[in-house]
């Protein structure tokens, strides 16, 4: 019986070996770290580990599935250039392969303070925010500028204003674009805005309580009393007013709907928030000098870590 066992377990393996569809399938559902290993196990799987095309076909695979951390930067960038002239934007592309730029469309007009030095890569376009009714993105296939509507405040007041307040997310995960836009750091609650994918409008999608963080990590409470008490004594009715000291990192989505997690900076640590489940965990501590050295970094100062066999 022992026998038998062994030989329709080497009968199996040899199947797989030989076919190489179906080898390939198998071996794209595991973890980036074992196939690294695995590399070691024939000059077949070392050839098809290391071939270009089952790299990106591995790449995709965990874009979609999500990051697997988080990486800190601080210098943004971008590729648009302005003509002082006219008062006019125009598009630039650079090609790898000539190693030259060149104009995408003729100059245009943008919307009142785009804010173009952060722009969010989502779905093969660049998308970019503006505090008025209409955004712009910048589809890079097809090379085509166009718009995408903007959500009215939350207070029915006029949309044409900006605050680093209103807007402290706007980032994409898994080929889904984000968007968080709050009142004021003294309202516990915002709303998680995703966009549909004709760009037609943005959905109300997670709702955030920080009262629920709160009771978890109490530190990212703050009342004007602890931070200005000299203000405070010359006001009794501001003593226990509150704010909210917090910075969002960036919202995470996995496959499942209560799989989503709002990673933010509150005095020190790094947390992460499930809004679907209301529970709160702590990712790493730091040392902060005050509680404003939370609100330093930003959702643009950090970018989704994938695993891939891409080498740099």
């Amino acid at each position: 019986m022992a026998d038998n066992n062994l030989a329709n377990q080497t009968s199996s393996a040899e199947m797989v070996e030989s076919n190489q569809d179906l080898l390939t399938q198998i071996l794209l559902h595991f973890p980036v770290k074992s196939l690294l290993k695995s590399r070691c196990v024939s000059k077949r799987w070392l050839s098809l580990i290391s071939d270009p095309q089952f790299a990106a076909k591995i790449s995709h695979l965990n874009v979609n599935l999500g990051p697997s951390g988080l990486y800190f930067y601080g210098s943004p960038f971008g590729f648009l250039n302005f003509d002082t002239n006219h008062n006019m934007l125009k598009i630039e592309i650079f090609s790898s392969e000539n190693k030259a730029w060149t104009d995408s469309g003729g100059p245009f007009e943008a919307p009142h303070y785009t804010d173009f030095e952060h722009g969010v890569f989502c779905n093969g376009a660049i998308h970019w925010l503006s505090p008025t009714d209409v955004s712009l993105y910048f589809d890079v296939e097809t090379e085509s500028l166009k718009t995408m509507a903007m959500p009215r405040t939350q207070t029915g007041g006029p949309s044409g204003y900006w605050s680093s307040q209103r807007f402290p997310y706007f980032g994409q995960c898994a080929g889904c674009l984000h968007l968080i836009e709050v009142d004021s750091i003294s309202k516990p609650r915002f709303h998680i805005l995703e966009m549909k994918p004709d760009h037609s409008h943005w959905c109300d999608k997670y709702r955030v309580n920080l009262n629920n963080v709160a009771s978890e990590f109490p530190e990212i409470a703050r009342r004007y009393m602890d931070e200005f008490p000299t203000l405070a004594l010359n006001n009794v009715e501001e003593i226990e007013v509150q704010y909210y000291a917090y910075s969002i990192l960036s919202v995470v989505i996995g496959e499942k709907d209560e799989d989503v997690e709002v990673m933010m900076v509150i005095p020190g640590k790094i947390i992460s928030h499930n809004p679907r489940l209301n529970t709160s965990k702590l990712l790493s501590s730091w040392r902060a000098n005050n509680v404003y050295d939370c609100m330093q970094y930003k959702w643009y100062n950090v970018f989704h870590y994938v695993e891939s066999l891409a080498t740099l």
